[in-house]
């Protein structure tokens, strides 16, 4: 009988993933509240993602050979360890039977020294204390449950009081549990980094990516690049990267499972730990780290399913770097022709996948709210030669096509 591997969410960003498992040998079961979600695979189930009680109902019902789960959505977290204890596979500790908060996740690191910046719940105080504490210093305030940067504001010093106001209403409007995490806003470089874990206490950082971020954006952090293996910094801070992100891996209890965890390198060349998700996410677990690495991300998380070790350590700094890149436009802007990136890079750049939806005559272009105003533009998956596909020669090529595109040149 032919086996089905599980993907909850239909997100059009998981079409890597999709044709990775079909190489593999599985057929895909998409899990998606849509009627005909962006991703459909060789069967879709018309359910919500976080009831994992009626899912394994209706695979009882179907009869199927189920091989595993995976989801790049944080709520859809315990329905994945449901369904891989249900058909025989390892599993995440308990704990990530309910969905992991940034509260939880900041208690872990603090208890681990990992984490040291000033943090609060909108619960722990008044808005008053929340307004004295933004005149002494940049805020941002975020739900404690969310995803796709939604519901996030970044406060600058001295904002006024009804701003504040209204960025908490924001974020509690958007979390899951209806609760928002007021912190100092740390400025440095910011950076994924990309792990995975086993049931025998092995975690492994296969990639680790510095994220650009839109200029577009009200108020929010949108990341419009995300650029593995770079030569902007050292291997000995590659490595640094790595241990970090394995000890925060390990701080939250986290194993069995992927680990995407941002993290923040400040001036002084620490670091402070954003938050992280116990999943993967789009081409990041399908094509980009496995590109960077030279080891199969994905394929490895299938077999630590099925009860394989992983390999401790990292798997940085190889001669191939990847990037996701997303389109972004200045704001009030407006296309002439079609074109799109691959027109402008050096050769040696391959474009493994795309998404030009947008890129046609006549787009006027606003302000990024969130992740899904970037994706509704398009992207482009991008592996090449770690010397070629540095950042100055996206930028480079980047400029050329925003010159073709609106009509510049």
């Amino acid at each position: 009988m032919k086996k089905y591997f599980v993907m909850l969410g239909g997100n059009m960003l998981g079409r890597g993933t999709c044709d990775k498992l079909h190489e593999f040998g599985y057929n895909v079961l998409i899990i998606d509240w849509n009627e005909t979600p962006a991703i459909l695979g060789d069967m879709h189930i018309r359910l919500d993602v976080k009831d994992s009680k009626a899912i394994i109902e209706k695979l009882k019902e179907l009869k199927l050979n189920i091989a595993g789960a995976l989801s790049f959505i944080d709520l859809a977290a315990p329905t994945v360890n449901a369904i891989n204890k249900w058909c025989g596979n390892k599993t995440m500790p308990d704990k990530f039977n309910h969905v992991l908060t940034k509260e939880h996740m900041q208690n872990c690191w603090m208890a681990n020294n990992l984490f040291n910046c000033i943090s609060m719940t909108d619960d722990q105080f008044c808005l008053d204390d929340i307004y004295e504490l933004s005149q002494r210093m940049k805020l941002i305030c975020k739900p404690n449950i969310a995803a796709s940067s939604r519901g996030i504001t970044i406060c600058e010093k001295g904002d006024k009081k009804n701003f504040i106001a209204e960025a908490v209403i924001k974020a509690k409007d958007m979390s899951y549990d209806n609760k928002c995490i007021i912190e100092e806003y740390i400025e440095g470089e910011e950076f994924t980094v990309d792990l995975l874990g086993d049931s025998y206490g092995n975690v492994c950082c296969y990639g680790s990516s510095i994220q650009y971020h839109s200029e577009n954006a009200l108020n929010n952090h949108v990341t419009i690049k995300h650029h593995w293996n770079s030569r902007k910094y050292s291997d000995e801070i590659w490595t640094r990267i790595a241990d970090f992100g394995i000890k925060c891996y390990k701080a939250i209890g986290l194993n069995t499972m992927f680990g995407h965890l941002e993290i923040i390198m400040k001036k002084d060349g620490t670091f402070i730990p954003v938050e992280m998700g116990a999943r993967s996410s789009g081409f990041i677990c399908s094509h980009t780290v496995s590109a960077a690495s030279g080891y199969d991300y994905l394929h490895d998380y299938v077999k630590m399913l099925h009860g394989e070790a992983i390999v401790s350590g990292h798997h940085l700094n190889g001669p191939t770097s990847s990037m996701w890149f997303g389109y972004d436009f200045p704001v009030g802007t407006h296309s002439v022709k079609e074109s799109n990136l691959e027109i402008f890079l050096d050769p040696r750049i391959q474009v493994i996948y795309n998404k030009r939806i947008g890129l046609v005559a006549g787009q006027v272009f606003g302000p990024k709210i969130n992740d899904v105003d970037r994706d509704k533009y398009g992207y482009e998956i991008l592996v090449g030669p770690k010397d070629v596909l540095t950042i100055e020669s996206i930028e480079k090529a980047e400029q050329a096509f925003l010159d073709d595109f609106l009509g510049r040149t």
